[in-house]
């Protein structure tokens, strides 16, 4: 069999033509050409691909915020939702959220604006989407006696749900705030809450 002995030499313009009669003449040349063809694809000649690995996954996860905005306690606003002194029922506030689903947690946040003579008094619970009650413990220095809705002022509170709010709870649906009194003498009104939320959806 003969010994076949490819060498580099420059390239010279070949007219199409040429090209064509000389690979309908010769099926060597026409299969040295598709092989030549087939090597460079496979060395990656074309160019211009996203490798399989670093295409983007449009299933991906993406960080998300879901936030209730300011819920007001009542309408007036500004008035206030009474809260029942001595009565371990209380009164109960939702959020309906139908807009931001989660499939894991990795913050939330319950901001309450409360006016209270006595904060220490008020037991505070919220259940999320298709959950159970959850007590929440209230910071033990809230000064709910100021003037308006405000971090500074002391009634306007920020309290960190997690852990007691599972990282793989259920965001989607019916969020509930439930306050009640547990001793008597001292009077107060829920004015506003908000629920934030931070995760991957």
């Amino acid at each position: 069999m003969a010994k076949i002995v490819l060498e580099y030499w420059p390239l010279k313009p070949i007219q199409a033509q040429y090209l064509s009669e000389l690979c309908m003449r010769s099926p060597f040349w026409l299969a040295t050409l598709f092989a030549a063809t087939c090597f460079l694809a496979a060395c990656g000649g074309g160019g211009g691909g996203t490798p399989v690995s670093d295409a983007p996954n449009p299933a991906s996860s993406v960080s998300t915020t879901c936030d209730s905005r300011i819920l007001w306690a009542a309408n007036p606003a500004t008035s206030g939702t009474a809260i029942p002194d001595n009565n371990t029922s209380g009164i109960s506030v939702t959020w309906d959220n139908q807009n931001c689903s989660l499939t894991s947690v990795s913050s939330a946040t319950l901001e309450i604006c409360l006016n209270h003579q006595r904060p220490a008094d008020l037991v505070w619970k919220i259940t999320p989407p298709s959950g159970s009650p959850l007590t929440v413990t209230a910071p033990t220095d809230w000064n709910a006696t100021g003037t308006a809705c405000d971090s500074g002022q002391g009634k306007l509170q920020r309290i960190d749900l997690l852990p007691t709010v599972q990282s793989s709870v259920k965001t989607l649906g019916l969020w509930t705030l439930n306050v009640s009194d547990q001793n008597a003498g001292d009077v107060g009104t829920l004015i506003q809450w908000r629920v934030v939320v931070q995760g991957l959806n």
